[in-house]
């Protein structure tokens, strides 16, 4: 089967970027979109741009940037389909996030791939097949460096590779040249107006 490729964009004021499209552009209304809200220095979740990009797509994925399953909650109230929580968050905002909907996807972020040691990547493996148990079947895998994403899904073991129906939003933007396909590709890709 042949994977899902979902534009991604990250929204910045009321634009989506790359594209600088309007959140209330009509090219938008048959879309489903993966929005990254990346939010630095404990700014708060921009309302009203979600309630508006809820109401003029088809499908909307966002990723705020959040270990709070409060605002996980939050975004699904506006409107939005799917909403990511961070890998990372304390396993109880974990436990209520995915209690609450089963609208949540897992993002895990990656900094750098392959760790310095055999034992740093066994231990994100076990964290892996942890997660699996206590979150939904979706997860995102993102990166900001180029390779970062192509040589974690290489040499991610089958067992990890299982657990959840993975969707990889590489630096590079573009599907990769991989051996087997994930679930999905989150990707830079215009809209044609």
């Amino acid at each position: 089967m042949a994977a899902q490729h979902i534009r991604r964009f990250v929204l910045i004021g009321d634009y989506l970027e790359p594209d600088h499209i309007h959140i209330r552009d009509p090219v938008l209304a048959a879309q489903k979109i993966y929005v990254e809200v990346r939010r630095t220095g404990g700014l708060s979740l921009p309302f009203e741009h979600i309630k508006d990009l809820a109401k003029n797509t088809a499908h909307l994925i966002i990723d705020p940037f959040t270990v709070s399953h409060e605002e996980v909650i939050d975004c699904i109230m506006l409107g939005a389909k799917e909403v990511c929580i961070d890998a990372g968050a304390p396993g109880r905002e974990l436990e209520l996030a995915f209690a609450a909907s089963k609208y949540v996807i897992t993002r895990v972020w990656l900094q750098s791939w392959p760790p310095e040691d055999e034992e740093a990547m066994q231990h994100h493996y076990s964290f892996l097949l942890d997660l699996a148990d206590s979150c939904g079947r979706k997860a995102v895998v993102t990166s900001t460096r180029n390779g970062i994403a192509e040589n974690w899904w290489e040499a991610l073991p089958d067992e990890c590779r299982k657990a959840f129906d993975w969707h990889i939003a590489p630096a590079e933007g573009t599907p990769l040249e991989v051996s087997i396909q994930p679930a999905g590709w989150l990707i830079h890709r215009s809209l044609s107006k």
